[in-house]
């Protein structure tokens, strides 16, 4: 039996995000081999990846789903934990859901901060004129 205790929230807010219906938790069961902090982490990376390259979300769920709630669609379909502050920051980096798909369709297993820091890179090439 997996057992994750209360010092291990990273390992919770991953699962949760990550294995987000039956199939994929039902994966992740049938692919734990050792149940200690370490194994977990690696397979729900691993997972994640596999997810971002061959299960994405598609383009249109991700757009109905970011004119509703932002914050959710970003969790969704960067696949990790996001919070307001992450997406006001995301935001003011000038990150839109079309920016959004640009990136992942370049690199699928790009992070929302790696995201915001090449919308950032964006923005000052567009105000230094390079």
């Amino acid at each position: 039996m997996l057992s994750i205790g209360p010092e291990a929230w990273h390992i919770r807010n991953a699962i949760q995000i990550i294995l987000n219906n039956v199939e994929r938790r039902n994966a992740f069961v049938n692919r734990i081999v050792n149940v200690n902090d370490e194994d977990v982490l690696n397979l729900l990376y691993n997972m994640k990846n596999e997810f971002l390259k061959r299960d994405q979300l598609s383009n249109q769920k991700f757009m109905d789903l970011y004119a509703v709630n932002p914050v959710e669609a970003l969790s969704v379909y960067f696949l990790e934990s996001v919070d307001v502050h992450t997406y006001w920051e995301w935001s003011e980096a000038g990150g839109t859901y079309s920016k959004a798909i640009q990136y992942k369709q370049m690199q699928p297993g790009m992070t929302l901060a790696e995201a915001i820091e090449k919308a950032e890179d964006e923005a000052r090439d567009l105000v230094s004129g390079y």
